[in-house]
C-alpha cells in the first residue's frame, strides 16, 4: 500500500490559494511543466511529469477506482516514480507490457452531486523518456478510469513533444519572466521572477490573475511595481486542480500553469 508522497517545499515566500469556488467535472491527463523535451535534455535525464484526474459523476459513491496507464514503449519504465496522489492506493505495474494500474480500494469517492469538491481524485508521477529519441516525434499518452461496475473511461491524449529546441515551439516559455516555485504545490508557493526586475520604476499596467482551465478567474489583483508580483497572491483554502496565472506588463502578456495538489 503506498500513501501520498510528499514533495519539497522552498522555504522562500510562501503563497497560499483559495479556490473554493472552482467546479471541476475532469477525467484528464495532463503534462505538467514543459511538454517540449530536446535530444539533450534526454540524454542528461529529463523526466516528465504527469497529472491525471478523476471524477466521480454519477449517482452513487464510488467504492472501487480502477486507473490503468499503458505507457507509451520510448519512455524508461525503470525510471516511473510517483509524486503524490489524492488517496491511498496499491500499484501494479507489468513491466513486459508498459502497463501501470492504481487500484484505489475503499475509496468511497462520492458522487459530484452529492460532494463535488471531495469527488475528485488524482495521481501525479514522473518517468523519463528512452535516449537518443529524435526530433519531429510525439509521445502521446493516456489514461482509462473505472469507477466501481462502471465502463472505463479513458482520458484525452497528453502529448510530450521531442525537439531540437524547445525554447522556440513551446509557447509557454515565450516571456517566461514570472515563475511559480514549486510546482506542483500544496497550495503555498512562490511567485518568483527569472530576471532582474527594477524596483525603482513604477508601472501602473501590472495585471495578475488566476484562473482555472475553464477560464474561471478566482483571484485578481493589481502591483504598482513589478517586483511587487512576488508577493501579491494572497489565497486561502486550496482545492486540488491545474490552474493558470497571468502576468500583464504594459503589452506583455505571460501565463503560467502550475498544479494544486493534497
Amino acid at each position: 500500500m503506498h500513501g501520498m508522497n510528499h514533495l519539497r517545499h522552498t522555504s522562500l515566500l510562501f503563497f497560499f490559494l483559495s479556490v473554493s469556488s472552482v467546479v471541476f467535472a475532469q477525467n484528464d491527463k495532463q503534462v505538467l511543466g514543459d511538454a517540449v523535451l530536446t535530444p539533450l535534455e534526454i540524454a542528461e535525464g529529463a523526466t516528465a511529469t504527469y497529472l491525471i484526474r478523476f471524477q466521480n459523476t454519477g449517482n452513487d459513491t464510488a467504492i472501487q477506482v480502477v486507473v490503468r496507464d499503458t505507457l507509451d514503449s520510448r519512455f524508461d519504465l525503470n525510471t516511473f516514480e510517483m509524486v503524490a496522489s489524492s488517496h491511498e492506493y496499491q500499484l501494479v505495474r507489468d513491466e513486459s507490457s508498459n502497463i501501470v494500474r492504481w487500484f484505489f480500494d475503499d475509496i468511497y469517492l462520492p458522487d459530484s452531486n452529492t460532494n463535488n469538491a471531495a469527488s475528485i481524485g488524482f495521481i501525479m508521477f514522473t518517468i523519463r523518456p528512452k535516449p537518443f529519441l529524435a526530433p519531429g516525434q510525439v509521445i502521446l499518452n493516456r489514461a482509462c478510469i473505472t469507477l466501481g461496475q462502471n465502463q472505463p473511461l479513458c482520458t484525452n491524449e497528453a502529448p510530450l513533444w521531442i525537439d531540437a529546441d524547445s525554447n522556440v515551439d513551446d509557447p509557454r516559455d515565450h516571456n517566461h519572466q514570472y515563475q511559480v516555485v514549486p510546482n506542483p504545490n500544496y497550495g503555498y508557493f512562490e511567485v518568483r521572477s527569472q530576471q532582474q526586475v527594477p524596483v525603482s520604476e513604477p508601472n501602473d499596467n501590472i495585471l495578475c490573475w488566476i484562473t482555472d482551465l475553464q477560464g474561471k478567474t478566482v483571484w485578481e489583483g493589481h502591483a504598482d511595481y513589478a517586483s511587487e508580483v512576488s508577493n501579491l497572491v494572497s489565497l486561502e483554502k486550496p482545492i486540488p486542480g491545474l490552474y493558470l496565472l497571468w502576468v500583464k506588463t504594459d503589452n506583455v502578456l505571460q501565463v503560467e500553469q502550475f498544479a494544486v495538489i493534497r
